[in-house]
């Protein structure tokens, strides 16, 4: 047996384990064409992502052919791809190389997820009604708490629609702070878990260091630079664009809003009145804009999977309730806004925002184990592929 370190082949004898359940694993979890591989290297020669002394992704499908599930876990090559699926649409055995990668990420991240049976509930349809019925009822006891036994104006067809009366913002500030708070330690968890399994799994070589390497993803994933380098799925990337920004102007939004209502009023400061926290203002009008994003980002990207466009991946479980989830957060949004501002129906609009806090709650409260947790898991990973010089590219493209 040779192991390739480098560009020298090593000798070193090897005993291979292979974990039969995890081959199962990656076939359920949409690399079912796995085994159709025969390593003819197509996919690592046509890959512009591929990596110049770590190419992929022939060598991953001949370690999940080999159930060989640590050293899977530990590649950080598993998230260098984008899933541009230029692999997929020039295989000639139609193996789907793309879609195996995209399996063995959604396995990571439920491997590393703390509580780990989270990372389970995520992609288990049966737990889908108990994972939405958890903040429905903290909602619905933050709404009974604020409005008591007066709830008639939650039934109105007409009138003002007061949305911080129903769902008071110091308790909902209280509950996203907290709830946040929580989840961010659990996912450092499972990080700090994946960390270790990189460095341990790979020696290091000159690379450009970790400050250097955190600023040039941070820039990398701004901009999503990578897509620009796919063939096949290349126009993916305003839709993730428009789904990123959208997401993160939408904090900024809740983050503005938070300053503004309730630490610059407890503090007495006069700059708790400007803007004017009446619409419309700067912060009102950034969520709109964000929520329009996120809208037209979700609407991009499910469309293009509804129609299964060439080129586009197999869309699984965990792949729809992230974007139906993100797409509704967006849509709900803005109807919330619109009936506040324009068309003022009370029943109407409580109900919607209701759904609305749900749907964010839900995306939040179980970003370390849905879809979303990519975002974290990727910026680690390619963090530590550049400071470790990891993902060196080819001098020229193979294509």
């Amino acid at each position: 047996m040779y192991l390739t370190k480098g560009r020298a082949q090593v000798p070193e004898n090897l005993l291979l384990k292979p974990d039969i359940d995890f081959i199962r694993q990656v076939k359920s979890s949409g690399g079912e064409t796995l085994k159709k591989c025969y390593q003819c290297a197509t996919c690592s020669v046509v890959c512009n992502l591929s990596s110049k002394d770590h190419p992929f992704p022939r060598k991953q499908m001949m370690l999940a052919q080999w159930g060989m599930k640590d050293q899977l876990l530990a590649d950080p090559s598993l998230w260098l791809c984008h899933q541009c699926n230029d692999c997929t649409t020039r295989c000639p055995r139609d193996a789907r190389p793309g879609d195996a990668l995209a399996a063995l990420r959604a396995i990571s991240f439920k491997e590393y997820a703390f509580p780990k049976f989270m990372g389970g509930a995520l992609s288990n349809p049966g737990s889908l009604a108990l994972l939405f019925l958890v903040p429905a009822l903290v909602l619905l006891g933050i709404l009974f708490k604020g409005s008591g036994s007066d709830l008639g104006y939650l039934f109105q067809m007409s009138g003002e629609v007061d949305y911080a009366r129903a769902f008071p913002h110091g308790i909902l500030e209280m509950l996203f702070i907290g709830g946040n708070i929580l989840i961010f330690a659990f996912a450092a968890v499972g990080l700090l878990r994946f960390w270790n399994h990189l460095k341990s799994n790979h020696s290091k070589s000159p690379g450009s260091g970790f400050i250097s390497a955190l600023i040039s993803t941070g820039m990398e994933i701004a901009f999503h630079k990578k897509f620009s380098s796919c063939e096949a799925n290349k126009s993916r990337q305003w839709g993730h664009l428009l789904l990123f920004y959208g997401t993160a102007g939408s904090a900024i939004t809740a983050g503005l809003a938070l300053f503004f209502t309730i630490i610059m009023v407890k503090l007495g400061s006069p700059l708790a009145m400007a803007p004017p926290l009446d619409l419309p203002n700067p912060i009102k009008l950034l969520g709109v804009v964000s929520g329009l994003g996120m809208f037209i980002g979700g609407w991009i990207l499910i469309s293009r999977r509804r129609r299964q466009l060439d080129g586009v991946g197999k869309s699984n479980y965990i792949d729809w309730l992230f974007l139906i989830v993100i797409f509704s957060v967006g849509l709900t949004g803005m109807f919330s806004y619109t009936i506040r501002a324009f068309l003022p129906v009370p029943v109407i609009g409580y109900l919607i925002y209701y759904v609305h806090l749900i749907l964010v709650f839900f995306l939040l409260w179980y970003a370390p184990y849905s879809k979303f947790a990519h975002m974290f898991y990727r910026t680690l990973a390619l963090v530590y592929a550049k400071s470790t010089g990891w993902d060196k590219p080819r001098k020229t493209s193979p294509n």
